[in-house]
């Protein structure tokens, strides 16, 4: 009799999915660069990964980002811009 893990799948699915948040990257580049923002630091983590889901973006940056470096009503714009960062929409100057 065989005994079915349903928590097996789950770990695989989750194993295979690419678009996983650079939290790593984000730490080393705050190591290597201590005199950096975390908004800084979250922006060159997330440049062309074009993996990444918009709510994965909103909601790492919700988690990493302090408060006090950003007014929260221009949270969202902010975000807006990350996201297309993320997926390359922006233009260079």
């Amino acid at each position: 009799m065989k005994s079915s893990n349903p928590m097996k799948h789950y770990k695989n699915i989750s194993m295979q999915y690419k678009g996983q948040f650079p939290k790593y990257e984000f730490s080393e580049i705050k190591r290597f660069n201590p005199y950096w923002s975390d908004h800084t630091c979250f922006a060159e983590a997330i440049t062309n990964r074009k993996s990444l889901h918009p709510r994965l973006i909103r909601k790492w940056f919700s988690r990493l980002v302090d408060e006090n470096e950003y007014a929260r009503e221009d949270k969202n714009k902010i975000v807006q811009y990350l996201i297309e960062l993320a997926h390359g929409e922006v233009k260079e100057r």
